[in-house]
């Protein structure tokens, strides 16, 4: 990374280091809080608005529902929410020394075929995440006898709902969250520490989903893109990794829809029977999916053994180690209150009602 994006706030001292200040990290965590709490607050509010829209037009009960809220709320969230929560940021004193948006949509800094690896890696390591999310979760509804309840992302059965389904999950969600995450979160913080910088945006990136299937699932794969961007110093990597892998997830949900998911998880695979067409298509997906696991995994076996100048980083702050730096993270007043409500609305939504 070039120096002057490492140490923006941060004088040197005689010996190359940083000078590295606990309480500026806290500052900047508490930066990093305040984006994610504005964008939350229109999460929220574009729901309820979206709902009231919808019912005025449609009607609760219209097949159009469902559709209508989802494509307005998401219009609130990125068009809105995320350009004002990131102007608010630049705003602040420790907003205004960070890169612009503009710069993280630079040429990727790595070669082709580095990008490449280490997307078909991210898939692995997000599929894997998910697999292993469902099987503890499945075992704990077995032992506790306690259905969980998970956020349904099928489209209801009209061309409408389908095709707002795909512009929402596959091409918008990609691009404003990597721009939200990777372009605002992570360029705040990574010139206190690379790794901290990278599991701390991964962490909230799960966290914000607040949806108890999706939080490991999307920590991973916020980690492994983080480590894409800062390695290639740009977020148009990561926007295609979270395209391919929301582009599968919304695939899946507009062939599932109507049908009972947890069932189709926990094997139960006889309403995909009812219907040849949708069954030949989700198989086919899993073993697509299957498949670029196991290149992944391959690849990332090789990258161990060939390529471990790849997980390097230039040193940042040395005389501070990453978990300590994670320490001061997380223990930003603002940060704490917003990692407790964030836990407290996935366990709130995972309880049947």
């Amino acid at each position: 990374m070039e120096n002057n994006e490492n140490t923006i706030g941060i004088i040197p001292d005689s010996s190359g280091n940083s000078g590295y200040s606990a309480k500026l990290l806290r500052k900047s965590s508490n930066g990093n809080s305040l984006i994610l709490i504005i964008f939350t607050a229109f999460m929220f509010l574009g729901s309820i608005i979206s709902a009231n829209i919808a019912n005025a037009v449609v009607g609760e009960d219209s097949e159009y529902f469902k559709g209508i809220v989802l494509i307005l709320s998401m219009i609130i969230q990125h068009f809105i929410g995320i350009p004002l929560a990131l102007f608010i940021f630049r705003k602040t004193k420790i907003g205004q020394g960070t890169d612009t948006i503009r710069s993280v949509f630079r040429k990727p800094q790595q070669s082709f075929w580095w990008v490449v690896r280490w997307i078909l890696i991210a898939v692995f390591f997000s599929y894997a995440a998910s697999l292993a999310t469902n099987m503890f979760f499945m075992f704990l509804e077995k032992i506790t006898g306690v259905s969980l309840v998970q956020t349904d992302f099928s489209a209801e059965n009209n061309t409408f709902s389908q095709i707002v389904n795909i512009i929402s999950i596959t091409f918008m969600a990609p691009l404003f969250e990597e721009i939200l995450i990777r372009g605002g979160m992570l360029n705040n913080i990574k010139r206190f520490g690379s790794w901290s910088a990278i599991i701390s945006t991964g962490i909230f990136f799960g966290l914000l989903h607040m949806n108890y299937p999706q939080v490991p699932f999307a920590a991973v794969l916020g980690i492994v893109t983080a480590f894409i961007a800062l390695k290639t110093k740009s977020i148009i990597p990561t926007i295609i990794t979270h395209f391919i892998v929301n582009s599968i997830g919304g695939v899946m949900s507009l062939i599932t829809g109507g049908l009972d998911i947890k069932a189709i998880q926990n094997g139960d695979i006889s309403s995909l029977l009812e219907n040849p067409v949708v069954f030949v298509i989700y198989m086919g997906l899993t073993f697509l999916v299957i498949g670029l696991m196991a290149v992944g995994l391959v690849l990332f076996i090789l990258e161990c053994i060939l390529h471990r100048d790849s997980f390097r980083f230039e040193k940042i702050n040395p005389e501070v180690s990453e978990g300590k730096k994670l320490c001061h993270y997380f223990t930003a007043p603002l940060t704490i209150l917003l990692t407790l409500f964030y836990i407290g609305m996935t366990i709130l939504n995972a309880i049947p009602q």
